[in-house]
């Protein structure tokens, strides 16, 4: 058995004969011609990362249920009211969706962490980046 580098993974799988093939003729060329030493694995672990990366950061593959919904609904009601917009925002600032989910639901902080979950869960928000609480909040 070959020695395994630091940080990887050994995987054994079964696919398809012909693919197989397309593997075994194409991974030298990607990964350097005369190269073939660790060619297969690079380009599986190429391929897996192109296919993996974009469905990490999928939204939730199923409906919100109806309360969450509704919920939802009247958290981003308050948004527009605390902001004073006549639309819905694309994004804010994760204390103003803390405040309006405090004026909707309550404001105990486990009442607030809940909804926050559950809106994430459902895939109505999606965290973008910065540090709490002026975390940037996009609304689905």
């Amino acid at each position: 058995m070959s020695r395994i580098k630091k940080g990887k993974k050994r995987v054994e799988a079964v696919i398809d004969e012909d693919l197989y093939r397309l593997l075994i003729e194409i991974a030298p060329s990607i990964y350097g011609e005369g190269k073939y030493r660790g060619a297969i694995s690079y380009v599986i672990e190429e391929a897996l990362r192109r296919y993996l990366t974009p469905l990490q950061h999928t939204t939730s593959t199923h409906n919100p249920k109806p309360t969450v919904r509704i919920v939802y609904g009247q958290v981003v009601e308050k948004i527009k009211e605390i902001m004073h917009l006549n639309f819905k925002p694309m994004e804010i600032p994760e204390k103003i969706l803390d405040q309006a989910i405090t004026e909707v639901r309550g404001s105990d902080p486990r009442t607030v962490r809940k909804w926050k979950d559950l809106f994430q869960k459902s895939g109505l928000i999606k965290y973008l980046g910065g540090f709490y609480p002026n975390r940037i909040v996009e609304l689905v």
